[in-house]
């Protein structure tokens, strides 16, 4: 089924505004921001389980933000390292594949996805604040859960990326119409595009599978919790982000009553320090 057809746009919108939007949903694939040349060709290396650091000190050394990214990843607190690197090739083997490849993604969502918000909506840093709290959430929480080797700092961020997607959308309708949208048909317009867009983009980057369920459960409305746990890592990362966005960590008992707190085992005490964790300046998440 197309995203055309599961989309129900609201009523009250005029008819020009129904055509348009119809016509970006078509185009919807097309339109997304697509993966670096970095990010792709990390991508190949991980699929291809053979690690060449040469070969990898070569992707990084094309693009010099990434670069400085993985280093400072490398000798910051998640590696616990004794002795600082320097050379790409070394600070690559210290993350692994799996984080080289995700921090890549990460840069491309921060410029391509969130970075039109951060300059043309009010307030929308705090999209991209939200997001990467999300994936900090999701980065701690999937190490204590399932193993620093299946710690992801994707699983919470690409979640966050409908909004800003949906912005995009509604952006172009905008500029082609030239006719701003109403803020009340703006916000519900974007509350129904922005699921359908965030599920399109998983599946176009060619993401985790945990992700695309976790995703596709924001989907149908029904909140019902995918079995993998990777995947209610992932629910639970971006819920608890926007619990704390607007309503702080002072009290966290209705978190510790959501069916995925539940389903992850997560006590009281555990997840106030997850919350400490996550919202102090810390360098375990990359900075962008």
């Amino acid at each position: 089924m197309k995203i055309i057809e599961e989309v129900q746009l609201p009523m009250g919108l005029e008819q020009a505004w129904v055509n348009e939007l119809h016509a970006e949903l078509e185009s919807a694939a097309q339109e997304l921001p697509k993966l670096s040349v970095a990010a792709l060709e990390l991508a190949e290396l991980a699929v291809s389980g053979e690690y060449n650091a040469e070969i990898v000190g070569a992707v990084l050394e094309r693009d010099e933000k990434l670069r400085e990214q993985v280093v400072r990843m490398a000798n910051s607190t998640v590696y616990a390292a004794e002795t600082r690197v320097e050379s790409t090739a070394a600070a690559a083997q210290r993350i692994g594949m799996r984080a080289l490849w995700e921090i890549a993604v990460v840069d491309v969502a921060h410029l391509d996805i969130f970075g039109p918000v951060l300059s043309q909506v009010l307030g929308g840093s705090k999209m991209w604040t939200l997001a990467r709290l999300a994936g900090a959430i999701s980065h701690r929480l999937s190490a204590a859960k399932l193993g620093k080797n299946r710690a992801s700092i994707l699983a919470g961020l690409i979640l966050c990326a409908g909004p800003p997607l949906a912005h995009q959308v509604i952006r172009r309708v905008e500029e082609r119409l030239r006719q701003p949208l109403a803020p009340r048909l703006r916000r519900e317009v974007s509350n129904r595009l922005s699921p359908r867009l965030g599920v399109m983009l998983v599946r176009a980057w060619e993401l985790s599978e945990a992700i695309a369920l976790a995703a596709d459960s924001f989907v149908d409305g029904r909140g019902e919790l995918p079995d993998d746990k990777e995947a209610q890592i992932a629910v639970f990362s971006v819920s608890l982000a926007r619990y704390i966005t607007a309503c702080g960590s002072g009290s966290l008992k209705i978190p510790l009553r959501w069916p995925a707190a539940r389903a992850l085992g997560i006590e009281a005490a555990e997840l106030t320090a997850l919350v400490a964790q996550v919202t102090q300046p810390s360098d375990s998440f990359p900075t962008l």
